[in-house]
């Protein structure tokens, strides 16, 4: 008789009197519920070992959702308090949409019955000497007084670090230069400094030189001062509803919240990267308890068919059917509860390390102090890792019932091999895959997201249906090298396929974690590859560092000229394949009343030029414009166009340069139509193919000539490049977990197998299977399954990122297909080393069992 685990007191069968055993209905039955919570109990206990791999991927999945939702939430409440911490706490807020309120209108908010105070939220452009000086209304939401005291009085001001930086200090006095009146005059202040405030990480004067002061301040500087929203104290006694409808008669264009409101909506305006951030961590937090429900079902699947003979034993001495769906899912609810609670208990460890690290980087987000530890945060979680755990025990409970009692009376037959997939099912995944594929490839000629995802997950269901087809198939394909190393290969190729819904459930969770991987990866790069390319051609010159034109003591016009010593000094830089000095003046396109730089261009200039083909087009008599500037001017290649400077006027033809706002000439007319005004103004530089962008980017800014600007794709490939590669960086971290649970799956349903055929492993053994040969046998179907999976999964990504990429991508793109085949590699390796590690422990657990131990067995 098998040995199976069964309370002391189950089995006996037998009353007061010794009679035979009675079949109690549940329904009927006062103690069904206690039974089948105490066959639970003891049972859970007994295969507590068995259930472990399934409760490490309910952690890890419910790790990885509370940490997504405490660091979204924590996200959030950051950047409210460093955005509109000002707006939240106020009583009522007005505030037009995408546009200022006048002074008129805020004088009108705050006549209003029932406002008993009004804060104005303003901001102006000054100047400091010839610099810009911005500056914005006090008290600021975020600030922080480092020094001093706040502005209360009209001509007070309080400067912010980078203007301390450059040498004003507290008691200082300085000519603050406004905006110009209607009458041309330019309206001017003697500002005293009486405090330096720190503005905060979102405030605008955190890029440039600025200064804070009173809003009478502020209206004495700027005529035309608008306010981003006015924030409304009530007086005391007023009623809020009725004052609100009052502030709305007042101005009709304004939109009047509550104080929460608005910094929701303010959060939701400035911020809309927290938004899709929070959706990428909880679309992989899905992803990844996805996985784990894929994980879990496959374990109690195994494990509820290694139990066959102990469930039908309690079917025997009195169980019901419903007792034993009812103890299976309350197996399924303990475990569920238990582990959710301890993976919820990991994501806030979690979130608090990577806070704690985040923190101590520039992210330019603030991150506040502490976690916001929600009830969302904390309940969703639980609810979701136990409710996902139940349900994918659903269908293994129902199978539990349909074992006959008979079955417990009768040794345990060994495993047959798994039926072949039904028509219905591969009619089913055939329907799934066309609809999906038909789906995605509409998505991307019309350019539907929605239809696109829909597309990916209706066909990725279809691929997962078809699994069981596809899956030994592929293993057979791959088992014919297996097959020539020796009995161990042959037998591993066999066990791989003798069960194909096994090994269909055991690759599953290994294929999602791949596909997703290989999408983002061949995705990003792909779109990488395509917006370089479009750089390049509206931007053909990597980096130009440009002089300004000024003027000499007697204000006499001085042709832009750069100092000498810089282009050896940039030549000197890594990363600098090569430089070229280029003539450069001022020149008015057509009727315009502004001059834009111009640049003579010849032959002699390709060590610096992307593309050949638009130089070559440059030639005497033309004018090179890059597309942004044919839009601005409403030209085409072809048209003519008068251009003239200080030394004359042509009219020539537009050809393409993509040189974004500059403009090229021949260098032949260059000096035909700039006269005494051209100088060598402008260094052209070309970045080596494998150059660090970001560090280049850096020297260049590190030769400390704050009098040249510089431009150019360098400055867009670097953007890209990094961005890209942080999105494929965190993603491939974020999905590593789907990857991990996936291994857990593999190396779980190993080791049940294992026990499962513990007497045909013995049998092997007996007939002269050596223990290297069991190994051997076993590392084989775990390699072979994650191989296939990840084959299959380097497939899908492969399509999934070229119908996605033209999917995002603007209409007329000219989309260029990049596939890193080192990550790829990568991918595959890591695929092997998962099925290598995964079938470590059920190898040696299969090794050590000795044949007699094996037979003895029932």
């Amino acid at each position: 008789m098998p040995t199976s685990t069964i309370p002391q007191g189950a089995a006996t069968g037998t009353g007061p009197t010794g009679a035979a055993p009675r079949r109690s209905s549940p329904a009927t039955s006062r103690g069904g519920h206690r039974a089948s919570a105490a066959w639970m109990t003891a049972g859970l206990a007994a295969r507590g070992r068995r259930l472990i791999s399934a409760a490490v991927a309910i952690i890890i999945g419910t790790a990885f959702l509370a940490t997504s939702l405490i660091l979204v939430a924590t996200a959030q409440r950051g950047l409210e308090d460093g955005v509109a911490a000002g707006l939240r706490d106020a009583d009522l807020v007005v505030e037009i949409q995408y546009s200022w309120l006048t002074t008129e209108q805020f004088d009108a908010v705050a006549a209003v019955d029932g406002v008993g105070r009004i804060t104005g939220d303003a901001s102006t452009y000054a100047e400091h000497g010839s610099d810009f000086f911005a500056g914005v209304s006090v008290p600021t939401a975020g600030a922080t007084l480092l020094q001093g005291a706040i502005p209360t009085a009209t001509g007070e001001i309080a400067v912010n670090p980078l203007a301390a930086d450059n040498g004003v200090a507290v008691g200082d006095t300085l000519t603050v230069t406004g905006l110009e009146n209607e009458d041309g005059t330019v309206n001017a202040i003697e500002a005293t400094v009486v405090g330096i405030i720190d503005p905060g990480e979102l405030s605008q004067l955190s890029f440039g030189e600025g200064f804070m002061a009173t809003d009478a301040t502020l209206r004495e500087l700027d005529p035309w001062l608008g306010y981003a929203s006015a924030q409304v104290e009530l007086a005391e006694g007023a009623d809020q509803d009725a004052v609100r409808t009052a502030l709305a008669t007042a101005v009709p264009d304004a939109e009047v919240r509550t104080g929460p409101e608005a910094a929701e909506a303010r959060v939701a305006q400035l911020t809309g990267e927290t938004a899709v951030l929070g959706a990428i961590l909880l679309g992989f937090g899905a992803v990844a308890l996805a996985t784990a429900a894929i994980v879990i079902a496959n374990t109690f699947t195994i494990t509820l068919a290694q139990r066959t003979s102990e469930l039908a034993l309690l079917r025997c001495v009195g169980a019901a059917k419903a007792q034993i769906r009812r103890m299976v899912l309350l197996e399924a609810l303990l475990l569920g509860m238990l582990a959710s609670a301890v993976g919820v208990l990991v994501g806030l460890g979690t979130a608090w390390g990577l806070l704690a690290f985040a923190r101590t980087l520039e992210l330019g987000i603030p991150l506040g102090s502490g976690l916001a530890v929600t009830t969302l945060a904390v309940m969703l979680p639980l609810a979701v890792g136990t409710g996902v755990t139940v349900l994918a025990s659903l269908h293994p409970a129902t199978r539990a019932t349909r074992v006959s009692p008979l079955a417990a009376l009768r040794p345990t037959d060994p495993v047959r091999p798994g039926r072949r997939a039904g028509w219905v099912r591969i009619g089913l995944a055939v329907l799934l895959v066309g609809a999906g594929l038909a789906a995605m490839l509409y998505a991307a000629t019309n350019r539907d997201m929605l239809a696109g995802v829909a597309g990916g997950l209706l066909s990725f269901a279809g691929v997962l249906l078809a699994a069981v087809v596809i899956v030994p198939l592929a293993v057979r394909a791959l088992g014919v090298v297996a097959r020539r190393t020796g009995v161990p290969g042959r037998l591993a190729v066999d066990n791989a396929v003798r069960n194909p819904g096994r090994a269909a459930a055991t690759s599953a969770a290994l294929l999602v974690g791949v596909t997703l991987i290989t999408m983002t990866t061949i995705g990003a790069a792909t779109g990488e590859r395509t917006a370089l390319g479009e750089i390049d051609d509206a931007y053909t010159v990597d980096l130009a560092l440009s002089a300004s034109a000024g003027t000499d003591e007697d204000d006499q016009p001085v042709p832009a000229q750069i100092p000498p010593g810089i282009e050896s000094r940039v030549r000197a830089l890594e990363g600098v394949a090569d430089t070229a000095l280029v003539p450069t003046t001022e020149l008015t396109l057509g009727d315009q009343d502004w001059s834009t730089q111009a640049l003579g261009l010849d032959e002699q200039h390709g060590n610096v030029f992307r593309s050949a083909e638009q130089l070559a087009n440059l030639k005497p008599g033309t004018v090179g414009l890059s597309e942004g500037l044919q839009s601005m001017y409403g030209l085409e290649v072809g048209d003519r166009l008068d251009v003239s400077g200080a030394g004359g006027s042509q009219e020539m033809t537009v050809v393409e340069v993509g040189l974004g706002y500059d403009v090229a000439v021949h260098a032949q007319d260059l000096p035909l139509l700039g006269g005494d005004q051209v100088g060598d103004g402008t260094l052209l530089i070309r970045a080596a193919d494998d150059a660090d962008l970001p560090a280049l980017l850096t020297g260049i800014e590190d030769l400390g000539e704050d009098s040249l600007s510089y431009g150019g794709s360098a400055v867009d490939r670097a953007v890209i490049t990094q961005t890209l590669d942080v999105l494929v960086l965190v993603t491939t971290a974020l999905l590593g977990v789907a990857v991990v649970i996936a291994v857990v799956g593999i190396a779980n349903t190993l080791s049940l197998s294992v026990v499962e055929r513990r007497r045909e492993h013995a049998l092997l053994r007996g007939l002269g299977l050596t223990r290297g040969q069991m190994r051997s046998m076993l590392l084989t179907e775990g390699v072979l399954l994650a191989v296939v999976s990840a084959l299959i999964g380097l497939g899908l990504g492969l399509l999934y990122a070229w119908l996605g990429v033209q999917t995002v991508l603007p209409e007329g793109t000219d989309v260029r297909l990049g596939i890193p085949w080192a990550r790829l590699g990568l991918i595959l390796a890591l695929a092997l080393l998962a099925g290598l590690l995964a079938s470590v422990l059920p190898a040696r657990r299969a090794a050590r069992v000795t044949p007699a131990q094996g037979l003895a067995t029932t």
